[in-house]
């Protein structure tokens, strides 16, 4: 996907175009047990979780992956480094040359991940206090240009909105304490809504104050039509859990610059069910059955597109 442009922006010249993608893979579990699975992830057991089912999953997730052809991509729901580097494998040709994962809490069973062409310089990480996951920074040389990655993977809608507040405050204090004036980017499962829904999204939009252009971060959903806001489905509700967010500097004519318009939904047919929603990996009886051997995510992947600029 990097590209070398001679597009003549006014008074700039493109340098380097990229493509930056988040993906759900929905619990990308291994087939080895160490207590901190899921029920129906425990190989060798009533549901059908084995070596077999594994390398399923991972040749349907490649698929995606390598579709997609995104020049960094963050992933949620992956159990471990080692499933990390057996999907980046599965991709061939396409593998990425550069893999992140981080150092996971005791007992946390998914955390995220990134796939990268271009090389990492650091990372950190920032933990809460009793929450499962972190928010992980990555920090990638572009073009001879530094840009801060942060992954997130918040709590999910069934738990309360005091958990997902405590990741938005304490992600908008750091950003203000150390990232102020950088570029930098945002992006993963956030289990909120673009916008608040009762209380669902107050973390997300009050606390990290993200949303339209005016905010002090920019959802790159507002780009889109509403109808077509969505990643997600569960039964009749379409949400936009996964997001990606730019501040400012991403779009000031400087260093690296998100390209207007340019978020994408990625959905393929053979990635869709009955419904035109996500064909997720399949398990009978509603989730608590036999591993069946078919679908994907119950996420889409969303991309978006950025530039480096020559000056």
């Amino acid at each position: 996907m990097i590209r070398f442009c001679l597009l003549f922006l006014p008074l700039l010249l493109c340098a380097l175009e990229f493509k930056v993608a988040t993906y759900n893979v929905e619990n990308l579990f291994d087939a080895k047990s160490d207590g901190n699975e899921y029920e129906e992830y425990i190989p060798n057991n009533k549901h059908g979780w084995s070596d077999a089912m594994l390398q399923i999953k991972i040749t349907n997730i490649a698929r995606v992956i390598a579709d997609v052809n995104a020049d960094i991509i963050a992933l949620e729901e992956v159990e471990n480094r080692a499933v990390l580097e057996k999907l980046n494998a599965a991709l061939g040709s396409k593998a990425y040359p550069y893999t992140f994962y981080p150092n996971k809490k005791e007992r946390v069973n998914i955390e995220t991940a990134l796939l990268s062409r271009f090389p990492i310089e650091k990372t950190s990480s920032l933990f809460m206090k009793d929450q499962a996951r972190g928010i992980h920074r990555v920090t990638l040389k572009i073009d001879n240009k530094t840009l801060d990655v942060f992954i997130n993977h918040w709590p999910a809608q069934k738990e309360k909105e005091d958990e997902r507040l405590m990741y938005a405050t304490t992600l908008h204090n750091f950003l203000i304490k150390e990232e102020k004036g950088k570029e930098y980017l945002l992006l993963g499962d956030f289990n909120s809504p673009y916008q608040v829904q009762k209380d669902w999204g107050m973390g997300l939009v009050n606390v990290l104050n993200a949303g339209d252009k005016n905010a002090f971060l920019y959802n790159l959903w507002y780009d889109l039509p509403q109808d077509q806001r969505y990643s997600h489905s569960y039964g009749k509700q379409k949400s936009t859990l996964d997001h990606i967010l730019i501040p400012k500097t991403l779009s000031d004519g400087k260093g690296i610059d998100y390209i207007p318009s340019s978020l994408t939904v990625f959905k393929k047919p053979y990635m869709l069910d009955d419904k035109n929603d996500p064909k997720r990996w399949q398990i009978s009886d509603r989730g608590r059955g036999v591993h069946q051997g078919e679908g994907f995510s119950d996420h889409f992947p969303i991309t978006a597109t950025f530039h480096t600029l020559a000056f």
